[in-house]
């Protein structure tokens, strides 16, 4: 194995040579978002004191191609502003966090999780805030996020129906791996996952719709059709609902008000009617092959009480938390609480299926701070960028796509933690790196002071 993994490195090295001396950053950096997704390391690795896969050599190919050409005066970065400096007290804390609480199973090292889904999507909002991304490179991304999002929804409708022999990469429809076989899990191997990132693609059609010509408009309305019918089958509710505001946040306030108002008032009459109508189908539905129909409901019942657990462990270390990766170390003795009167027992072998609850618990709320300070602060960029009349159309839309990004993100991970699926925290956090440095491209609007705070004129003399 050591011999293995010398010559991969070697042949990784030849490769990626010639990408450092000539390659641009803004490409290389979306490569790793493309490979990690379809070739990830599902599809190949090999396993070493840290896992190798295509998509982390090339990662840190991209990092010794903004090395060499920092060093030849050919990427020219801006000041280091208080996002930047958020997004390195993160790390630093996540880091530090890793290091104190009770030891960790061998098999799931605390160092390995902040690497693979802090650290490295920490240096993809890096590359992105080094890359200088232009209109057209701008442009360039939202519709690739398009085309991966008519892919993973091509390829989720085949796995509903049954068309393994036609779906690439082939593990994504091999049976031995058992958990969430059956439904749109993708790439990723995971429905959630596979739902925030549908609902990015499906955000990227709608902006490529509303700007297109005649012909476009029909080419971009048949792919969100598929891409809508791609989420449906992932068979998960949190992927239809984060979708479905991922797709509000680039079209709502693109329509007339009364559209808006109409369109609103139809999803939440048809929403509450399907809601208690179907309420005890929703909850039983049978979606995994492998996963009965009582079974799915229970996964609905468990959050409750992952919800106590971590209020229970929250209490104890509420600051610096139980150290990050440590969960199932230091959660043992929470589910024995018999005060409640609910079977905590029942959530033993189950992670926290809560984004931001897994993270105060790991972390506290110094952790918890410093990733809802980033992520506010990186809303109101977009929200602001989105609206201004001063930006150009493709700053809007990337703008929009990011606002999407975080609906999808924090919807599906308000039922999943979604920071230990492979590649959200990436795409995430290389959104957020683009639209900082969006704010040279797109000027923000200039706020009106108000009139009793404007100074007074001298009257005029006679």
């Amino acid at each position: 194995m050591p011999l293995l993994i010398v010559l991969f490195a070697a042949a990784a090295l030849v490769w990626a040579t010639p990408m450092i001396r000539r390659g641009n950053v803004l490409v290389a950096s979306a490569l790793v978002l493309l490979l990690g997704t379809l070739f990830g390391p599902a599809f190949f690795a090999i396993d070493g004191p840290i896992q190798f896969s295509l998509d982390r050599v090339l990662w840190f190919a991209v990092a010794g191609l903004v090395a060499v050409q920092w060093r030849r005066g050919q990427l020219q970065a801006d000041r280091m502003c208080r996002v930047d400096w958020i997004v390195v007290a993160l790390v630093g804390w996540l880091f530090l966090s890793t290091l104190h609480g009770k030891p960790a199973p061998v098999n799931e090292p605390p160092l390995a999780r902040w690497l693979f889904y802090v650290f490295m999507p920490a240096g993809m909002y890096a590359y992105a805030r080094l890359s200088n991304a232009d209109q057209r490179g701008l442009h360039t991304l939202v519709v690739g996020a398009a085309g991966l999002g008519i892919y993973l929804s091509v390829t989720a409708i085949m796995e509903i129906r049954g068309w393994h022999g036609l779906i690439f990469p082939r593990y994504i429809a091999d049976p031995g791996i058992w958990e969430f076989f059956g439904r749109g899990r993708g790439p990723l191997l995971n429905p959630s996952g596979n739902g925030v990132l549908l609902a990015i693609g499906w955000a990227a059609t709608a902006t490529l719709f509303l700007r297109a010509g005649r012909r476009g408009k029909l080419l971009w309305g048949i792919a969100g059709l598929v891409i809508g019918l791609g989420v449906y089958a992932t068979l998960t509710r949190s992927a239809w609902m984060g979708g479905l505001l991922a797709l509000g946040a680039v079209v709502l306030f693109r329509l007339p008000r009364w559209v808006r108002v109409l369109g609103l008032a139809s999803i939440l009459v048809l929403g509450g009617a399907m809601v208690m109508g179907l309420k005890d189908q929703l909850l039983r539905m049978k979606r995994d092959e492998n996963l009965s129909a009582s079974a799915a409901e229970k996964s609905v019942k468990l959050r409750p009480l992952l919800a106590v657990v971590a209020w229970e462990m929250f209490q104890d270390k509420p600051l610096v938390g139980h150290g990050f990766g440590r969960y199932f170390s230091a959660s043992g003795p929470y589910h024995t609480d018999r005060s409640y009167q609910m079977p905590l027992e029942e959530a033993r072998p189950y992670m926290q299926h809560n984004v931001l609850l897994s993270l105060l618990v790991d972390s506290g709320l110094i952790g918890l701070s410093f990733f809802l300070g980033w992520v506010l602060v990186v809303m109101l960029i977009a929200w602001r960028i989105s609206r201004s009349r001063d930006a150009d159309p493709d700053s809007r839309d990337f703008a929009s796509l990011v606002l999407a990004t975080l609906a999808a993100y924090f919807i599906n991970g308000s039922f999943q933690d979604v920071t230990i699926i492979p590649m959200i925290n990436m795409f995430l956090f290389y959104a957020g790196g683009h639209l900082v440095s969006l704010r040279r491209l797109a000027p923000m609007p200039k706020r009106r002071p108000h009139p009793a705070l404007e100074p007074m004129s001298a009257p005029a003399s006679v």
